[in-house]
């Protein structure tokens, strides 16, 4: 009997041992990195990190985490914490940034804060605790932070709650050892390359960060785009500038999107679709190229705005079911960059 595996059989576990690979990376990088328009400024690896738990009639409810985050070469980047929502029951992740000498020296600050909520959760391993992409929604300081919009937590070791044998009266607590590496997402000063069906004519001019909701409406046994809400922000979690989305009153061109800056510029202009939406990944909504049909308030000193797009978007996807019934809206939230053109 012939007991040694022949050539077939050491290809296929070969293969196997590939795809499993392959399926898990792919698993683990699903969803947590940001479109086109965001690229990756720097990274941390977090060292002495610890989740913190508390024994609740038996169970280990997670409040909170701590740790340190370190540069490539050793150096300390910056210190890392979270607490959980009472209310929601969600983490509220923080980091204070250690700045740069020029970056202090231009900013005035010796260090930057993120404060930012979770956005999507992936479990890639059954022995650490999930991976994360996060969204910044507040900023205290300027600084290599700056415009930093998307934090993500991956290649997690450790941190799962301890043995619920273990979780012997409420009130009891317990650290866990956890480590990963931190990627801050920057928005990118420059729009990405586009689809030659939604490059505008014109040179850009600058880019605003957008947060609010995509609306459908189920008509004719399928979801209709109906518009898009949005408050305008610098980047974010940064200040909030003005309200973008569709509106029941048009110009004289029927145009129905409308960008308004609050005061003291009071900016504010109409604009179209003028091209066919295109989808650029399945993680969030079509980018749109709009024409800029008429504009009021203060004016741009290169001159008039003429075309926009909507890209880099997060969310605000039609549901994957039907509704119950005919007229139901849904709003999906989303985020977006919308970049400007004269």
């Amino acid at each position: 009997m012939n007991l040694q595996p022949n050539m077939s059989s050491k290809m296929n576990v070969v293969l196997l041992g590939l795809f499993a690979l392959l399926l898990q990376l792919s698993f683990s990088s699903a969803g947590l990195t940001p479109p086109a328009g965001y690229s990756e400024g720097f990274t941390g690896n977090l060292r002495r990190g610890e989740q913190k738990y508390r024994c609740d009639r038996g169970n280990w409810v997670s409040t909170g985490s701590a740790g340190l985050v370190y540069s490539s070469n050793g150096s300390p980047l910056a210190k890392y914490w979270s607490t959980v929502d009472a209310k929601k029951g969600v983490p509220i992740y923080f980091w204070t940034i250690a700045n740069s000498a020029g970056s202090h020296y231009e900013s005035g600050s010796p260090n930057s804060r993120l404060q930012a909520s979770p956005l999507k959760t992936v479990r890639v391993s059954t022995s650490a605790i999930p991976e994360f992409l996060a969204i910044v929604k507040r900023r205290i300081g300027g600084g290599d932070a700056a415009m930093v919009a998307f934090v993500s937590l991956t290649g997690t070791k450790g941190g799962l709650p301890p043995r619920k044998a273990l979780c012997s009266y409420t009130g009891a607590t317990a650290g866990v050892p956890f480590s990963g590496t931190f990627r801050f997402y920057t928005q990118d000063l420059q729009p990405p390359t586009l689809p030659q069906s939604l490059t505008p004519r014109g040179s850009f001019i600058q880019a605003f960060f957008l947060e609010g909701k995509a609306v459908y409406k189920f008509v004719g046994n399928r979801w209709v785009y109906q518009g898009m809400y949005a408050t305008i922000f610098t980047v974010a979690g940064g200040e909030a500038l003005g309200k973008f989305g569709t509106v029941t009153k048009p110009d004289r061109f029927s145009s129905k999107v409308l960008l308004k800056l609050n005061d003291p510029n009071g900016f504010w202009t109409y604009m179209q679709m003028s091209a066919r939406p295109v989808r650029m990944s399945l993680e969030g909504c079509a980018w749109q190229l709009l024409r800029i049909t008429t504009s009021g308030g203060w004016q741009n000193p290169v001159g008039a705005y003429r075309n926009a797009v909507i890209g880099a978007t997060i969310g605000g996807t039609a549901p994957k079911v039907a509704a119950r019934s005919y007229g139901i809206t849904y709003g999906s939230a989303m985020t977006a960059v919308l970049y400007l053109y004269a």
